[in-house]
């Protein structure tokens, strides 16, 4: 069954604005934006308009700059607890792994959204 938006698309946005939108957002971005959609349990077999479509309903129930937001804090988060395990493996990375399950839920569904969100990102062009 294909993945709709569950956010009633604005007619004045065209499939084109949607995949200009998908374009501009950074991989971490597109990952959270999916993972805010709520993938399927089935999610390894959906297309990339599937996924494309996750990622515009991501965006609208969370909003451009909050997309952002969380990709960033999701980053810093990843740093931090990357940081402090590679120089210590014994270091407290308790605080890093409740702001990592508070941003995704558990690992899996991080792992889910960023493989998700692959798909698309390994279509674009490099141009210049």
């Amino acid at each position: 069954m294909p993945v709709q938006p569950t956010v009633p698309s604005d007619p004045s946005v065209s499939a084109i604005d949607e995949a200009a939108l998908v374009a501009a957002l950074s991989h971490g971005e597109l990952a959270v934006a999916i993972h805010t959609a709520g993938p399927p349990a089935s999610a390894a077999a959906l297309s990339t308009d599937q996924i494309r479509a996750l990622a515009v309903t991501g965006i609208a129930l969370l909003g451009l700059a909050e997309a952002r937001r969380i990709g960033d804090e999701s980053r810093l988060v990843n740093v931090a607890y990357c940081t402090k395990a590679r120089d210590d493996a014994s270091a407290d990375v308790r605080a890093e792994v409740a702001a990592h399950h508070r941003i995704w839920g558990t690992w899996r569904q991080e792992q889910t959204a960023i493989d998700l969100a692959h798909r698309p990102s390994s279509q674009r062009t490099v141009t210049g």
